[in-house]
């Protein structure tokens, strides 16, 4: 699942309501995934996801990966898969994020 792109509920905080939003999976630990967002609205081009990134699947649109905002979410809030991104990409965001956070990889 990690390097993987999936539709999940994401809750507002009053817990009751929710939007179906597409996620990036960057870790898993356990049933729970760390996860980022991604939006079409792009602000900046700076870590986008297209079509030529993904290895199996596909994206209706170019993406931004919304980093360092991340989310832990247990596996069943994850109910459709999307695609999956190659490897090249995924390292690519894994450093935006740990640089962002100012961790180390």
């Amino acid at each position: 699942m990690v390097g993987d792109i999936y539709l999940a509920k994401i809750y507002f905080t009053n817990l009751r309501e929710y939007k179906i939003r597409p996620v990036l999976v960057i870790k898993q630990l356990g049933r729970d995934y760390i996860c980022l967002q991604l939006t079409s609205q792009q602000k900046n081009k700076k870590l986008t996801l297209s079509n030529s990134d993904i290895i199996k699947g596909k994206l209706n649109k170019e993406s931004l990966v919304v980093v360092p905002k991340n989310f832990t979410l247990h596996e069943s809030i994850l109910f459709k898969y999307i695609a999956t991104i190659n490897k090249d990409k995924f390292n690519e965001i894994t450093i935006e994020f740990c640089k962002q956070l100012d961790c180390t990889k």
